[in-house]
């Protein structure tokens, strides 16, 4: 019991600012290597290191759950041959651990028992409480602290979501007094527009008679046929795609795009999950409507976590698309080309849960050929 409790404070004590040589131990030793880069086999050599060292620290004994799974995912990671972004992550982890098993030692060398360490863990409460302008209960100690910092800085958060919402919502209205402002000029602009397309019209017309612009007539011809093309295959995907797994647009440069909100991925994974099939067949119905076009597979996020990762992982859920189509398509590898935007090009407020939700798309982006 006294182990289990040490190893859960060890956890909870990790990211607190500590006094002594063991602090500056576990900085250096975390900091070490940082910008190290290189192919799998190294990154293996380096997690070995990582992982020799943590158990010199006595990590096999005091953090035996983490000891066990961080081996077990590098046994894992030899016998499947993994990618090198796997290597990095479990590097980090190996590092983790060997920090974790430096604290530990530090711990008992310095005979540090339970009510030390619960008197450090609460004054970096009262510190983050205090760099944020709020005050704990003295009364309150431990978890009971803990959570109580958590619900002043929940509370604080919301406050400033709630003026963010009230600015957006001001924002929108300027701007729509604004757009009203400019519906004369606009309505102006458009009669005009009219007119001058009209003119276009007669002149075309007339030297279609003269017999003069039989190549551009052919040319404009052949540009309105396939722009027609266009809107009939969408309005055909239309009839098979739901507004509640896409929509389709058709982009004046041509690109038909298929905004897919329906993918059920695994949460925080590349991998999709099976109710999705059906979601995939009418992507590839749609797509053989339009023989020839290249394709590109563009991934998106909601601002949730770092942008570093969302960004990642959009790219692998784009990745896992692009493979998938390729395959029921019949396109050799890697034909589908594939990016990943992360949280960058939102099309909805990420403050609400239906906005993240279809922040959190995969778009297919068709260029048929001429």
């Amino acid at each position: 019991m006294r182990t289990s409790v040490l190893q859960a404070l060890v956890l909870l004590t990790l990211l607190i600012t500590i006094g002594g040589n063991g602090w500056f131990a576990i900085s250096a030793y975390g900091q070490a290597n940082d910008q190290a880069e290189g192919n799998a086999q190294i990154l293996a050599v380096e997690v070995d290191r990582l992982l020799l060292e943590a158990r010199e620290r006595g990590a096999k004994g005091q953090l035996p759950m983490a000891w066990r799974e961080l081996n077990g995912r590098v046994k894992a990671a030899r016998e499947d041959g993994a990618a090198v972004e796997i290597w990095r992550e479990l590097r980090r982890d190996a590092r983790r651990l060997a920090n974790m098993a430096i604290f530990v030692e530090e711990m008992r060398q310095k005979k540090s028992g339970l009510e030390g360490m619960l008197g450090r863990f609460d004054q970096a409460l009262a510190e983050i409480a205090s760099l944020h302008g709020t005050t704990l209960d003295p009364a309150l100690c431990g978890t009971a602290a803990a959570n109580q910092l958590i619900d002043h800085l929940t509370a604080r958060h919301y406050r400033r979501q709630v003026l963010i919402d009230s600015l957006t919502v001001v924002n929108r209205q300027l701007t729509q007094e604004s757009s009203g402002q400019g519906a004369a000029q606009e309505s102006l602009i458009t009669s005009l527009q009219v007119e001058v397309s009209s003119l276009r019209q007669q002149l075309w017309e007339t030297q279609l008679r003269a017999g003069v612009a039989e190549a551009d007539r052919s040319a404009a011809e052949s540009v309105l046929t396939r722009r027609q093309e266009r809107e009939e295959a969408i309005t055909r995907i239309q009839t098979f795609i739901t507004p509640a797994e896409g929509e389709i647009s058709l982009m004046p440069s041509g690109e038909v795009v298929v905004r897919v909100f329906g993918m059920d991925f695994a949460v925080g994974s590349a991998n999709l999950q099976t109710s999705s099939n059906a979601l995939v067949g009418k992507l590839t119905q749609a797509i053989e409507l339009f023989p020839g076009a290249d394709l590109r597979i563009e991934g998106h996020s909601d601002d949730t976590g770092s942008r570093q990762a969302n960004v990642r992982l959009s790219r692998r859920r784009a990745e896992t698309v692009a493979r998938l189509l390729e395959e029921k398509l019949g396109l050799a590898a890697d034909a589908v080309a594939t990016v990943g935007h992360g949280p960058d090009r939102p099309i909805a407020l990420n403050s609400t849960p239906e906005g993240r939700a279809h922040n959190r798309r995969i778009d297919v982006i068709i260029t048929p050929g001429d």
